[in-house]
């Protein structure tokens, strides 16, 4: 599956290597790409992947907040 997330606050590479270090800590997700430029990342993932633990895990980082485009 792939989902789509716009994450507010990212502003540069330092953000981008953050949120790539979350999604690497969730072993369902295969792929986390990260625009740091557009603030969207693209992650594909297994179907029981549960986004609102991701959603949390980025936003624990204090400075980020995710929205779902699909």
């Amino acid at each position: 599956m792939k989902t789509i997330l716009r994450i507010e606050g990212i502003h540069c590479k330092s953000c981008k290597v953050l949120i790539e270090d979350v999604c690497n800590d969730f072993p369902e997700i295969q792929s986390c790409n990260v625009n740091y430029e557009t603030g969207e990342t693209t992650v594909e993932h297994d179907a029981y992947l549960d986004l609102q633990n991701l959603k949390n895990g980025i936003e624990s980082l204090g400075e980020y907040k995710v929205l779902f485009i699909n």
